[in-house]
């Protein structure tokens, strides 16, 4: 398995960049496509629309790869699903997935301190709500960590239906090399988050055989990252 991620080349300001996404038998299960800017500006609205291209089914023909990717993942900026262009493109992609049997999950990084206001927060708060209006769509809170706490995010967990969790995180780690009861306490609190919602956890950045080991021991049910498969730039 190759951990190793090439450089992309680009005249555009950002690239794209595809990684799979297995589940606990290595199987592919699914695919994320994101999008890298190079520089300090945000990521334009043309990144997200491309992004949407690659994913949309409505082509000629369908790669037999792609064929067995039943699941299909944007990881998208918070900003973008104020951008009302952006909103209906992810809505008609859903649509279109949804045709195919294919839903759309949108990874979002939804941190309360991400926000400027109440003003904003309510507003990104309704644009989450009209998107789970959409059966096609569902949720990714991604970046959860460790020390994340309630009253760290912008709306309550249960909203989403997977969670991405960087791997190892770096507590973690310094937990079992200390023999603290940190693991135990993470087992306990997915389960209890799994008992409550459903929803399920996918391990990310698994770079190493060491860490999918440790990954393996947790209830995680899908896994990503170079161990399994590097990222394509697209």
């Amino acid at each position: 398995m190759n951990n190793e991620h090439q450089p992309c080349a680009t005249t555009t300001g950002y690239t794209l960049i595809r990684q799979a996404i297995v589940d606990r038998r290595h199987a592919l299960w699914g695919s994320e496509i994101r999008a890298e800017h190079h520089g300090e500006d945000a990521l334009p609205e043309s990144a997200w629309r491309e992004a949407l291209l690659r994913i949309n089914p409505r082509r000629k023909t369908l790669q037999v790869a792609d064929q067995g990717v039943r699941h299909a993942f944007l990881r998208i900026g918070q900003a973008a699903l104020m951008n009302e262009d952006t909103f209906k493109a992810i809505i008609q992609t859903a649509q279109s997935l949804e045709k195919h049997r294919q839903p759309l999950t949108l990874t979002l990084d939804n941190r309360l301190d991400a926000l400027p206001g109440p003003v904003e927060r309510r507003a990104m708060v309704r644009q989450l709500y009209k998107l789970k209006d959409h059966s096609g769509i569902t949720l990714a809170y991604n970046n959860y960590r460790l020390d994340t706490k309630p009253g760290d995010l912008l709306i309550d967990l249960k909203l989403y239906d997977y969670i991405k969790m960087p791997f190892p995180d770096s507590a973690l780690r310094l937990s079992l090399n200390t023999r603290s009861d940190l693991f135990d306490r993470l087992y306990d609190r997915m389960l209890a988050l799994i008992s409550a919602s459903g929803v399920r956890f996918i391990a990310d950045t698994v770079e190493f055989a060491d860490s999918a080991m440790l990954a393996k021991n947790l209830p995680f049910e899908y896994f990503q990252g170079g161990y399994y498969s590097p990222a394509d730039c697209l």
